[in-house]
C-alpha cells in the first residue's frame, strides 16, 4: 500500500513536466535514457490513469542534469522535509556581464508576468501553480548561474 499522498504525488509530477521542459522536451530526452517517450509521458502526466507511473531516480538524476537543476529530486527532498543547495564548483558558473543580468532580469519578469496573469481572474488554479513554478524554476537557475560564477571568480 502506497503512502504517499495523491497531492504529493501530483508535486513529483509536475517537478518532472518542469525538469523536461528545462531539459529541452521529453522527445530528445528519450535519446538519452532507457525509456521511450510514451513512458516518460506517464511519469509527467498527471492524469488518473497514469497516476501510479511515477519517475523512477536514475531517470530523474538524468532529467535533472539535463534541465541543469536539482527540479525532480528537489521536490523529492521537500517532501522529506529536507532542502538542496549546490556545492561549491558544482554548478556551472558563467561571466558575469551585462548578458547574465539580463538573463536574470528577463526570468524574474516572467515569473511576475506568470503571477499576474494568474490572480487577474481572482483565483490561482493548476495550471497557474504549473506556470509560476516553471517561471519560478528557469529564474532560480539563472541566479544559481550567477552565484556560481562569483564562487569562480
Amino acid at each position: 500500500m502506497r503512502t504517499i499522498l495523491d497531492a504529493d504525488v501530483l508535486a513529483l509530477k509536475g517537478a518532472t513536466e518542469a525538469s523536461f521542459v528545462l531539459g529541452k522536451g521529453l522527445t530528445s530526452f528519450a535519446n538519452f535514457t532507457r525509456v521511450g517517450v510514451s513512458t516518460l509521458s506517464k511519469y509527467a502526466s498527471g492524469c488518473e490513469e497514469f497516476r501510479e507511473n511515477v519517475i523512477p531516480v536514475d531517470i530523474a538524476v538524468e532529467a535533472d542534469r539535463r534541465a541543469g537543476s536539482p527540479i525532480i529530486i528537489g521536490e523529492a527532498a521537500r517532501q522529506l522535509g529536507f532542502g538542496l543547495s549546490p556545492i561549491a564548483g558544482q554548478v556551472e558558473g558563467k561571466p558575469l556581464t551585462e548578458a547574465a543580468a539580463l538573463k536574470v532580469m528577463h526570468e524574474a519578469n516572467d515569473v511576475s508576468r506568470a503571477i499576474v496573469a494568474a490572480i487577474a481572474d481572482g483565483r490561482i488554479d493548476a495550471l497557474d501553480r504549473k506556470q509560476i513554478a516553471q517561471e519560478a524554476r528557469e529564474a532560480i537557475r539563472a541566479l544559481q548561474e550567477v552565484l556560481a560564477g562569483l564562487e569562480e571568480g
